[in-house]
């Protein structure tokens, strides 16, 4: 086979290696057709089995020991995987309707013990941990307020009670003070009870009646427990199932019984429902962009060439390259997730770019006359070098993506760079044999093809103004560049993970509206002690609540809740026991306060056998034998307890401490000195939370970020110094692709934008797109020792026609499900057109020479 092109140009090695695949490509191309649609075939059915991953967490990077803490403790404590119900009564009906539904579905789903862990919408507290807790009852109390029960034991205080008590069952309300009579006729269980209400969360609810009911009594939530993690999807989706199964029953149930109540509303959030749906609007999401902005780069196709014969061109490789792309994820990643969801759209962008300027060639050359063995020699040899350099700059610049932590995007990155050449190898090779299956390999030179046409709507001028103005064009671009880049300086970063999720997900909704219903409390901070064994770490415990005191009285944190509301620290029940037996024989003699309550009780008139039950009681709770333990919990079948806040493993026990801030702004940054506060450098304690986790991550992803535009900027360099050979033509490249970029930056902020977890990385995706133009532009004035005529003109036009699919494939994420994808959709459609707008203007200014046969053409 010849080494020497059906054409007169310089051949250089890159050149021959081409012009062998075009030559292979062209005379072979019923070879090359089929084994691609074999390929494509076989792509097709790996890539279909690749899966869909919604859960945000898994996009965390790991190595922060606040992050790592926060992923851990959510899964450890279980606390993530919640299903919450919102319990919406009927407009005509109220609160004892809407309590009604709710008890009987809480005993429908409490039914299904292998669905459900335990479910939790009203307070009421365990039967036997109250046992317990009233038998125990001075051990729960700090050892200082033990003279205010003392006080309530003396004899005249008891006598003043029981005074009382009988006065209370000659009021309204006799019959329920009796029920509390015949449990507490000394009136003691309320110094007690105080503790336990004081740290049940920041969860805003009316508790008058004991349900978690909003302040208007319209809604209540009720939190579910899986017996499964929600990243089950399988199991989530059965969870879901199965409840609203139990909805529609109870719902029948009442309007049978002609009850109220069935006209109930129920809405699901937490994490089971809202991997649940996100999974499915990701499916459709991916689906969804690939065809529109295949749909929408077709329909530009058409535009600008006005021939069925360009849609086959461009259609069939990019289909051919997304397809061995999706089957290279599924082999290498297995999964795609919100962010690299977004890889359909971004390759009909990218992966069109190298069609249309080859095939912007190949017009060129049919125009003036030439066969399609020439053509199409040219095509390969001249352009095809320029997009094979444009190509692997470009997979070089997402390929940078890769060093960062944040797994969505390195997959991201990597996913589109091998996309980028994944497409430029299928254009190579099918380009030429469509061409020569469609028109011919032997039509004749002298035979021209009329209906080829380019349109670029005018942008190619842009290009003689440029020369023509070029003092005036530098000195604007240089101070739209300057100006962008002090506006750049003052963009906000946006440390939300919310900006992940779809705002369209019902969940969504359902979390917004407990946050404006019931306050913060599914918005909290952990401070997590570890030690190895419960001692030590409830020791810990201790301390962070000895530490949290100042932010309390501050009123800095709300509420917290800690395992010491319901297992007082070991040494502080040791000096109750202490304190107790040393008073043994005034305040605390079970037998002067049982012989005075008896003798009270009598001459009020009480039965003494109705209070037998307390009075057998009354021996234990004053005279405690030991402290009570975590084992004592767990015995009195207070598990479920124990699991919110202690984690035993073989590693040691972490025990959380939940806390609840007041103030709005603390959900997405931690108040002021609290985590350094309480952490005060002990390595077994360390805060975390959503807004702890959000402030460390905002730091990674910038650095993580910074590092990436820059490695991407050096491996630019090098590759167009490489691809140049000339330090002079790579500068200028480089110059009109970092105008762009920082244009498009400036652009953001005049718009309001933020960065976010997903368009921060645009910046270097941009520059592997943006350097593109300047490379075909580049090397075509090179070619013309920098001379404008028709063929600098034609570049052009494929340049404006690249940046006006790339526009087309990136703008349709902009309608898209989730807020991250819809920014990077924006912004690499800003990107694509601040970086044309430099490479028509900034690079011809900077190295062409006016031809007076081109301008009085143009």
């Amino acid at each position: 086979m010849s080494n020497h092109p059906p054409g007169d140009f310089p051949v250089g090695r890159k050149q021959r290696i081409l012009l062998r695949i075009e030559r292979f490509s062209r005379e072979r191309f019923k070879l090359v057709l089929a084994g691609s649609l074999v390929l494509f075939a076989a792509a097709l059915w790996i890539g279909s089995h690749i899966k869909i991953e919604s859960d945000v967490l898994n996009l965390i990077p790991r190595g922060n020991r606040q992050v790592d803490t926060f992923r851990e403790a959510l899964h450890e404590f279980g606390s993530i995987d919640y299903l919450i119900v919102l319990l919406e009564a009927a407009k005509d009906e109220g609160p004892d309707e809407l309590e009604d539904f709710a008890d009987l579905f809480a005993e429908k789903l409490r039914a299904r013990e292998d669905l459900v862990v335990s479910v939790e919408y009203r307070f009421q507290p365990d039967a036997r941990f109250m046992q317990l807790f009233s038998e125990n009852a001075l051990l729960f109390i700090p050892p200082e307020q033990l003279p205010l029960i003392a006080a309530k034991l003396g004899d005249d205080a008891i006598r003043r009670q029981i005074r009382e008590n009988k006065v209370a069952l000659s009021s309204p309300t006799a019959s329920i003070a009796e029920g509390l009579l015949l449990r507490d006729p000394l009136g003691l269980m309320p110094l007690f009870v105080d503790r336990l209400l004081a740290h049940r969360g920041a969860l805003k609810v009316d508790l008058s009646d004991g349900y978690y009911l909003s302040a208007d009594n319209r809604t209540l939530i009720m939190l579910v427990k899986p017996s499964h993690p929600s990243q089950d999807l399988a199991f989530s989706r059965l969870l879901l199932a199965a409840a609203r199964e139990d909805a529609e029953a109870v719902r029948a149930t009442l309007l049978a019984d002609g009850a109220g109540g069935s006209g109930t509303e129920l809405r699901f959030g937490g994490n089971p429902a809202a991997l649940t749906e996100e999974s499915g609007l990701l499916k459709r999401t991916v689906v969804l962009n690939g065809v529109v902005a295949f749909v929408a780069v077709v329909l530009l196709y058409w535009i600008c060439y006005r021939r069925f014969a360009a849609l086959f061109y461009s259609s069939v490789p990019l289909v051919v390259g997304q397809a061995i792309t999706f089957a290279i994820a599924a082999i290498v990643l297995g999964s795609l997730n919100s962010a690299s969801a977004s890889l359909p759209a971004l390759l009909m962008g990218l992966g069109t770019d190298f069609t249309i300027l080859m095939y912007a060639r190949y017009v060129e050359e049919r125009q003036s006359g030439e066969s399609v063995s020439v053509a199409t020699a040219r095509m390969v040899g001249e352009t095809g070098l320029g997009v094979f350099t444009g190509a692997i700059t470009s997979a070089a610049t997402f390929y940078a993506m890769c060093v960062g932590s944040f797994r969505g995007l390195s997959d991201l990155g990597f996913l589109v760079g091998t996309g980028v050449l994944v497409c430029a190898v299928a254009i190579l090779f099918l380009l030429p044999a469509m061409i020569a299956w469609n028109e011919g390999a032997g039509a004749p030179q002298d035979r021209r093809v009329k209906k080829l046409h380019l349109q670029s709507l005018g942008l190619e001028h842009l290009i003689g103004f440029s020369v023509k103005h070029r003092g005036f064009v530098i000195a604007t671009v240089a101070a739209l560049t300057i100006g962008a880049s002090a506006l750049a300086l003052n963009l906000d970063f946006d440390a939300s993970v919310d900006s992940l999720r779809s705002a369209d997900a019902p969940s969504f909704a359902v979390q917004k509206e407990i946050t404006e219903k019931f306050g913060a409390s599914l918005s909290y901070m952990m401070a997590i002690a570890e030690g190895k064994s419960v001692e030590e770490a409830v020791e810990r415990t201790h301390t962070i609540e000895q530490r949290l005191k100042p932010f309390l009285d501050d009123g800095t944190i709300g509420s917290y809740e800690s395992i010491l509301t319901y297992l007082p620290l070991a040494e502080r029940q040791q000096q109750v026991i202490a304190a107790v037996r040393a008073q043994d024989g005034a305040a605390f003699d079970a037998g002067r306060i049982r012989t005075t309550l008896r003798a009270a009780l009598a001459e009020n008139g009480f039965r003494d056998e109705a209070f037998s039950a307390y009075l057998d009681q009354l021996q234990r709770f004053l005279a405690p034998a030991r402290p009570i333990t975590v084992d004592d919990l767990e015995r009195n079948g207070l598990g479920r307890i124990v699991e919110r806040y202690v984690h035993r493993d073989a590693g040691g026990v972490k025990i959380v401490t939940y806390l609840h801030t007041t103030d709005p702004r603390w959900r997405r940054n931690p108040p002021p000195g609290l985590v350094e506060a309480l952490q005060a450098g002990d390595p077994g304690i360390v805060v975390t939370g959503t807004n702890v986790v959000g402030r460390e991550l905002r730091t990674i992803y910038l650095h993580d970020s910074r590092i990436a535009v820059v490695l991407g900027l050096a491996l630019v360099a090098i590759l167009l110094a490489f691809d140049f050979r000339s330090l002079r033509l790579t500068a200028i490249a480089l110059a009109q692709v970092v105008s762009g970029v920082l244009m498009m930056l400036g652009c953001m902020k005049l718009l309001g934008m933020q960065i976010n977890y997903a368009n921060a990385f645009v910046a270097t995706m941009i520059m592997g797109v943006g350097i593109d133009y300047a490379i075909h532009l580049v090397h075509r004035l090179e070619a013309n020792a920098g001379a404008l005529d028709e063929g600098v003109f034609e570049t052009g036009k494929g340049v404006a026609l690249a940046a006006a699919t790339n526009v087309a494939g990136f703008g349709t994420l902009a309608f898209g499900n989730y807020p991250a994808m819809r920014s990077v959709g924006i912004v690499a459609l800003i990107g694509s057109l601040t970086c044309l707008l430099t490479a028509l203007t900034l690079v011809p200014a900077l190295m062409a020479k006016s031809s007076g046969r081109a301008q009085e053409t143009k």
